[in-house]
């Protein structure tokens, strides 16, 4: 099937990917002139199988092509060849959530919220017109260019494949099935819910809810424990995720979200979106700047780079009225808060300069939380001390170690030759370099350091440090990609 010229009246342009179940291809529709994805079905069935996949593969394409909706890929045509079936589907330019998942990079809380609303409520679409997915996990999930979630695949988890299928057994993935898919009972959209609650907790912390060493241990977890908060993982998941997950994943159906539209709106809660948006009291030059360099790389850290307009609370309308021009300081108080916070950084770099003074001139670590590089030439600005993202102090730390801000780059200043090492850290962890904590990743994601032998040290509070020694050459480019578990 790899080196097929043609399916039906389709002519494949290129192979897209390839699974168990067939290979999807990139083709062109030459009597509309517009590219389709094409995904073949193997089949390897006796006569009887063969009738009954005729009969149920038609039923479901059929149901799965009735959907239109933004969010849902669009079925164009169905049909057979003598060893495969295939369905022509909608061409999307973009990646599976899978991919963008294994690239190592944790997305931020609010693209992670955007994706799971904008599923919730195409399951919440598809599922009152009578159509049940039974198969979300991330590879079903396509992210477009134009950063949308798009749910792939309607209908085809009920589709059997080979004799060693039968008849009536739900095809799936068993890390993100419901108990009441393993155990042959019978399903409806909550088990979509479900699934929808494992991609969720997936985003959050970087691993599946259920994990084992064989798909038995697997199953048992999903059928008899509970899995841990998501925000023991990853301590920059808020508590109210917890909750939203605990009822998404809840062994009865009964006890989870009645329907997608009800676990769409638990994510546009106003205590999601206070986590999300959360107020910013009058604070010290110190801590506003702070905070503001971790809105920033939470924002560069995104691969999507995407704007969550759906989560965002309506702007407050002004009157329109100008303040009088003998009252400067109230119309300052009224321009947007990131007007403020980017003046706040200059003040916070003149304090920590009078402040590390007779220090300039050591050995500069950049964060991984702060602001912008020094560029080569130009004075360099006054080091700042390293400020972890959960306990950053009010006033400048002492003089050592020192660092500059940047965003999602840190650079260790030294004489002599230098090398690269790329950071790819799930879900985050805190790194050291010869002992100094030299940032956390993500947002951190390179760091320049001096060639020679290095002890580099990954942390997270919730699992055992990971640990390696390096002896970097000059120029070299080495990466380190660490999943914890």
């Amino acid at each position: 099937m790899l080196n097929q010229k043609s399916i039906g009246r389709y002519e494949v342009v290129s192979v897209l990917g390839q699974g168990a179940m067939g290979t999807v291809y990139k083709a062109s529709d030459p009597v509309i002139e517009r590219a389709v994805a094409i995904k073949t079905i193997n089949l390897e069935l006796s006569r009887e199988e063969r009738a009954e996949f005729e009969e149920r593969f038609y039923r479901e394409a059929k149901s799965a092509g009735r959907l239109n909706h933004p969010n849902i890929v669009t079925i164009y045509d169905v049909g057979e060849t003598e060893d495969a079936a295939y369905i022509a589907m909608e061409y999307i330019e973009g990646e599976p959530l899978r991919d963008v998942l294994d690239s190592g990079v944790v997305l931020p809380l609010k693209r992670i919220c955007q994706i799971a609303v904008q599923v919730a409520n195409a399951l919440n679409y598809a599922h009152e017109n009578g159509v049940v997915h039974r198969d979300i996990k991330p590879a079903n999930i396509m992210i477009s260019r134009s950063r949308e979630a798009k749910i792939m695949d309607f209908g085809i988890a009920l589709i059997p494949t080979g004799s060693r299928t039968q008849a009536g057994t739900v095809l799936g993935s068993p890390k993100y099935m419901a108990p009441e898919q393993l155990a042959g009972q019978a399903t409806d959209g909550r088990a979509d819910l479900f699934s929808l609650g494992a991609v969720l907790y997936e985003m959050l912390t970087g691993a599946t809810p259920f994990n084992g060493d064989n798909l038995g241990a697997i199953m048992y977890k999903i059928m008899n424990e509970e899995p841990v908060p998501p925000s023991r993982l990853n301590a920059r998941v808020p508590e109210v995720f917890d909750r939203i997950l605990a009822r998404a994943l809840a062994k009865r159906p009964e006890d989870r979200y009645p329907n997608a539209q009800e676990f769409s709106r638990a994510l546009r809660s106003e205590a999601v979106l206070a986590v999300l948006n959360p107020a910013q009291p009058p604070q010290p030059a110190q801590k506003n700047a702070a905070s503001a360099a971790r809105r920033q790389a939470e924002t560069d850290s995104d691969p999507l780079d995407v704007k969550t307009e759906i989560l965002l609370p309506p702007p407050q309308h002004r009157s329109g009225k100008r303040a009088p021009a003998a009252a400067p300081a109230a119309k300052s108080a009224r321009r947007p808060r990131r007007y403020a916070l980017l003046l706040a950084i200059p003040a916070t770099a003149l304090a920590a300069y009078l402040a590390l003074k007779p220090a300039a001139e050591a050995p500069v670590a950049a964060a991984a939380d702060a602001g912008a590089q020094t560029e080569a030439g130009e004075a360099a600005p006054p080091p700042v001390a390293i400020i972890p993202p959960q306990a950053a102090p009010a006033q400048p730390p002492s003089p050592a170690p020192a660092t500059v801000p940047a965003a999602n780059k840190t650079t260790v200043a030294a004489a002599g030759a230098h090398a690269t090492l790329s950071l790819a850290i799930t879900p985050w962890g805190e790194v050291f370099v010869d002992g100094k904590l030299a940032g956390i990743s993500p947002p951190l994601t390179r760091l320049e350091l001096p060639a020679g032998a290095h002890t580099i040290e990954i942390r997270n509070g919730t699992f055992a440090s990971h640990r390696v020694k390096v002896n970097l050459a000059a120029d070299q480019d080495l990466k380190i990609k660490h999943k914890f578990k």
